[in-house]
C-alpha cells in the first residue's frame, strides 16, 4: 500500500469514529449519577427533629409554619393546618443540598437568579429560617430561581446563598419554599361532580329564593320563571350547579365569634347519592368570606362527616368572580320575552 492511500485511510476512518461519537451524542441524553459538593448544611440531617418552625417571607408576604402536638400548624391563620409531607419535603431538600457551582458575589447581579433581598417589596427571592423550639436558627439560606435540567435530564437545581456571604451557589436539589399560602395547604373546600348534583336552592335577603332542579329529563333548569320572562342564557342552570360543585379558597381563618349577620347568604346544594352542603357567605369589607356545613345519610353520610371534620370552625375567603357565579338573582338571569312583531299588512 502507497504511503498516500494509508494517510488517506486513516483520515477516513478518524472521521468515521468522530462522526458515530457525535451521532451518539445527540441521540442519548447523558444523565450523570448524583453531582455533590460542599454540604450547605453539615448538621441539618441530624437536627431535623429539633426543627419546631419555619418561617418564610417574600417581600410582604410571611408565612409560619409551627410544629404542635396534632402536626404543622399556619401561625398567621390561627393554626390551620399544613400537611406533614410539604414540611417534610422542604427540610429533606435543604439537608440534602450540595453547594456545588460558585456563581456571582455582586449582590447588582442577585435578581439575575432570584436572589436579591427577600424582604423588597417586589422580591422574587425567598427567604427560608429553620428554627428551634427556643427560637435558635438551626438553617437559614435565601432561595432563588430553579435551573431545569442543571444536572442532566430532569435533575433540577436551584440557586441559593446564605445571609451575610456575598457568595451564590448552583445547589443540586429542587427547593420549593413558596411564601404563598397555596403552595402549604390544599385550597379545595369541597368538590362534587356537578353532574350529580339534584338541586340548587340560593337564598339572599331581601330576594325570592331561586332554585335549579334537575328534572326526569335529567337536565337542570331554573324553577319559578314568572309568565313573560325567560332565561337569558339557557345554561345558566348547569352554570349555577357548576359554581356550586367545586369552592376553593384565597385564604382562610378561625371562624369568628357571633359571625352570623343577619345580611349572610346561603346557597344550599343537593347531590345524588351525595352529601347535602350548605354555603353561608358573608361580606367582611370588601371580601367575601364562606363558612361550610354538610349532612348525608347511608353512604353520603361518609362525604358529609369528610366535609365536616376540614371545614368545621374555618371560615373561607373566596374570590369575587367565584361569589358572584355563586350569588345569582333572578334578575341576573331573566329577562322579558320580546313581544312578537305585527304581521305586515298585504296589499
Amino acid at each position: 500500500m502507497k504511503p498516500m492511500h494509508f494517510v488517506t485511510l486513516a483520515i477516513v476512518a478518524l472521521v468515521s469514529v468522530a462522526l458515530a461519537l457525535t451521532s451518539y451524542a445527540a441521540n442519548n441524553t447523558w444523565t450523570p449519577g448524583r453531582v455533590t459538593g460542599a454540604r450547605m448544611f453539615p448538621a441539618l440531617a441530624s437536627n431535623a427533629g429539633n426543627v419546631a418552625a419555619i418561617e418564610l417571607r417574600q417581600g410582604t408576604k410571611q408565612l409560619t409554619i409551627e410544629k404542635a402536638d396534632s402536626g404543622w400548624r399556619l401561625k398567621e391563620r390561627g393554626g390551620y393546618p399544613v400537611p406533614a409531607d410539604k414540611v417534610r419535603a422542604l427540610m429533606v431538600s435543604l439537608a440534602e443540598a450540595d453547594l456545588v457551582a460558585a456563581k456571582t458575589r455582586v449582590a447588582d447581579r442577585y435578581g439575575l437568579i432570584d436572589l436579591e433581598d427577600p424582604t423588597g417589596a417586589a422580591a422574587k427571592s425567598r427567604s427560608v429560617r429553620l428554627l428551634d423550639a427556643k427560637g435558635g436558627v438551626i438553617a437559614e439560606a435565601v432561595v432563588g430561581k430553579k435551573r431545569g435540567d442543571a444536572f442532566g435530564f430532569g435533575k433540577v437545581g436551584t440557586y441559593v446563598r446564605k445571609p451575610g456571604d456575598a457568595q451564590t451557589w448552583l445547589a443540586n436539589v429542587e427547593v420549593d419554599a413558596s411564601a404563598d399560602l397555596k403552595g402549604w395547604i390544599k385550597t379545595d373546600v369541597f368538590q362534587v361532580d356537578s353532574s350529580k348534583v339534584s338541586r340548587v336552592t340560593i337564598e339572599i335577603p331581601g330576594e325570592q329564593p331561586l332554585k335549579v332542579e334537575r328534572g326526569a329529563d335529567k337536565k337542570l333548569a331554573v324553577l319559578g320563571i314568572p309568565p313573560g320572562l325567560k332565561l337569558k342564557d339557557e345554561g345558566a342552570g348547569d352554570a349555577i350547579a357548576r359554581a356550586a360543585a367545586y369552592v376553593d379558597f384565597d385564604d382562610v381563618r378561625k371562624l369568628p365569634a357571633g359571625a352570623a349577620p343577619k345580611d349572610a347568604s346561603t346557597v344550599k346544594l343537593e347531590a345524588e347519592n351525595g352529601p347535602t352542603v350548605s354555603l353561608r357567605l358573608r361580606k367582611d369589607g370588601d371580601a367575601q368570606w364562606l363558612t361550610v356545613t354538610a349532612t348525608g345519610e347511608g353512604d353520603a353520610k361518609k362525604a358529609a362527616d369528610d366535609i365536616t371534620a376540614r371545614t368545621a370552625g374555618w371560615e373561607y375567603q373566596i374570590g369575587k368572580s367565584k361569589a358572584d357565579s355563586l350569588l345569582k338573582r333572578r334578575s341576573d338571569l331573566l329577562e322579558k320575552i320580546p313581544e312578537p312583531k305585527p304581521e305586515g299588512q298585504r296589499p
